[in-house]
């Protein structure tokens, strides 16, 4: 082969090399830029936060079938908590939150599915930055509080409280 076809082609491998690398690179960025906004940027302009979430009970009854905006929470006995339930995704705005009621044979509203009775909503301006937890805090009369930790949570005045009477 002459020089000259030589070089030619070897300026055509070149060439051909230098438009796959562009190309290699052009795909390799518009695959990083989603990943690169997973779970970054402003959370007041997402709809959503991803949180571990732990339920308590500060009521004489065991509790079942604890749903969290179509989540299942678990059980829990009386006055107790579910354990932590990790990476639940809640949506901001209004939140839905039902359990059954069990307990021992003949106690009133066994088996009857509850709601909060005071609604529940969570808006970005509430989740403090580096919330990792949120609680879920089941009292007596039917109303639930949510509060927002960087740890695990932990329980409220009110039912520390609840507990201390009854104890």
């Amino acid at each position: 082969m002459s020089d000259q076809k030589e070089k030619s082609v070897t300026s055509e491998i070149e060439s051909v090399l230098v438009r796959r690398r562009g190309a290699f690179r052009l795909l390799g960025l518009g695959l990083l830029i989603p990943l690169a906004a997973c779970g970054q940027g402003d959370k007041k302009l997402q709809n959503y936060t991803v949180l571990d979430v732990e339920m308590f009970s500060y009521i004489d009854r065991a509790i079942g079938d604890i749903v969290f905006n179509g989540t299942d929470l678990g059980v829990m006995n009386k006055y107790g908590g579910t354990g932590l339930i990790t990476g639940v995704r809640i949506p901001f705005g209004a939140q839905t939150l039902t359990w059954m009621l069990d307990g021992p044979k003949g106690t009133p509203r066994n088996g009857e599915i509850a709601k909060s009775r005071n609604t529940l909503v969570i808006l970005p301006e509430q989740v403090p930055l580096g919330t990792q937890y949120v609680g879920l805090h089941l009292y007596p009369d039917d109303n639930v509080e949510v509060t927002f930790s960087e740890s695990m949570p932990e329980r409220t005045v009110r039912g520390r409280k609840i507990l201390a009477t009854r104890k």
